[in-house]
């Protein structure tokens, strides 16, 4: 008897393919993971202001981003108060008149400066990547400055001793002029943490920036002459390179050579 061969088994389908691994996500640096933005916690006061400025700054830029106008007011607010005192300690030197003219100098030249390089700020936000309005970089660099003033009045004392105790004139100025770069220094990082927030491509445009706004403070210093010393004048009647001015300073007298 003829019988059938069996029927071949089925063919089984092929295994189903493993799922994709998703891709790595991109390494991101502990400089950048610094100023990774966190909301502004807590009540809106003078002393959270000024507490969350030294030690979180990045709840400031998120604060400032998202149009707190409490906040914004207290960075006005201390910049200008910090550059006053900061001012007076400096007319302390030769006490009169300088004593309200140094600090409406200080506080006045600064945001002079700061209303000049506003303009090439935003430019060079913006070819480096940085995605912000100009308001927002206006509340950013007005929160730079209140970091610099309160600086600056962390060295008042120091700066107030010696203005006090010496009667050397290039002696107190090279000590205001340190404090005043260190303070800038690092009232102007938080410029770039906010780069980086904002997804810079490259904070090289910002770096360019803020040496031309340290120069543009130190002409400004020389413009306004005098703001430690005294004079016959309220402003100077001759212009000055500011490097100039202090060679001038700091070379002793004809008489003495």
């Amino acid at each position: 008897m003829n019988t059938e061969p069996p029927p071949p088994p089925p063919e089984s389908s092929p295994p189903a393919p493993a799922p994709l691994a998703p891709p790595p996500l991109p390494a991101v640096s502990s400089a950048v993971r610094r100023w990774i933005p966190e909301p502004f916690e807590g009540p809106v006061n003078f002393g959270s202001v000024v507490e969350n400025l030294l030690k979180r700054p990045e709840r400031i830029i998120h604060a400032l981003g998202a149009g707190n106008t409490g906040v914004s007011r207290l960075m006005l607010l201390g910049a200008a108060l910090g550059l006053a005192v900061f001012g007076v300690l400096l007319g302390t030197y030769s006490g009169g008149a300088q004593l309200w003219a140094a600090p409406l100098k200080v506080t006045l030249g600064t945001l002079l400066a700061v209303f000049i390089c506003l303009p090439s700020l935003y430019i060079f936000s913006a070819l480096g990547g940085v995605d912000a309005s100009l308001p927002y970089v206006v509340k950013v660099m007005v929160a730079a400055i209140a970091l610099c003033s309160l600086l600056l009045l962390g060295f008042a004392p120091v700066l107030w001793v010696f203005s006090q105790s010496t009667e050397s004139l290039p002696f107190v100025g090279i000590l205001a002029l340190v404090f005043w770069l260190i303070s800038l220094s690092f009232g102007l990082r938080l410029l770039l943490g906010f780069s980086m927030v904002q997804g810079a491509r490259s904070i090289d445009y910002i770096k360019v920036w803020m040496t031309l706004f340290v120069v543009v403070t130190l002409q400004m210093s020389t413009a306004l002459r005098p703001i430690i010393g005294t004079a016959s004048t309220f402003l100077p009647t001759e212009k000055r390179f500011f490097l100039q001015h202090w060679f001038e300073e700091l070379s002793p007298p004809a008489s003495a050579r």
